[in-house]
């Protein structure tokens, strides 16, 4: 049996306990070494230091948000309002992984470490601002500069996950229909 995969694992884990316990710019490799059980070598053999711990973190997050996304052919209306509710029920689900999300991407434009999250967060905000100005193409969204509509939909959920308290699913889903109900109405011609 492989045991890579479950010291990568291990080290995620651990690296996510300190992140959440210190912040990111306080924890340490040696902090994490030492919650993991890992070796430094192992550690430097699966990540070239804390700020790709901190982005494979951030990947894992991404991708459970956006097992919420709809079909790239849905309506402008659709996407929006899918993309908001799946942030916040996702958040809702996984509220430590949310917390480190937001201090993750907050710290991405001023820690040198965070160069390569900082990359494809720009990477990402580029195809969203591409389909938002399509939407726009269409009609179907207010004329509003890019980072403007991304606040009016997305800044209120990620403000409402920073201080919400755990959930249950049947509460998440209606929450998250309101942020998006918002959301679709901040934006909408």
């Amino acid at each position: 049996m492989n045991e890579f995969p479950d010291r990568r694992h291990a080290i995620l884990d651990a690296a996510l306990a300190c992140f959440l316990e210190h912040g990111y710019r306080a924890t340490s490799i040696a902090q994490i070494r030492q919650q993991s059980g890992a070796s430094t070598g192992s550690i430097y053999h699966f990540f070239s230091g804390k700020g790709a711990i901190a982005e494979a973190l951030f990947r894992q997050a991404i991708a459970g948000w956006a097992e919420f996304a709809p079909s790239p052919t849905a309506s402008a209306e659709e996407r929006i309002k899918a993309s908001v509710s799946g942030l916040v029920i996702w958040g809702l689900a996984h509220p430590d992984q949310s917390r480190l999300l937001d201090e993750l991407r907050n710290l991405a434009p001023l820690d040198d470490e965070l160069k390569d999250l900082r990359a494809f967060l720009a990477s990402g905000h580029d195809t969203a601002a591409a389909a938002f100005a399509e939407m726009q193409a269409t009609g179907a969204v207010k004329k509003l500069p890019f980072p403007v509509a991304h606040a009016l939909m997305l800044g209120p959920a990620y403000s409402y996950l920073r201080s919400a308290a755990p959930t249950p699913p049947d509460a998440a889903q209606r929450i998250a229909a309101v942020f998006a109900t918002a959301a679709w109405q901040s934006v909408k011609a």
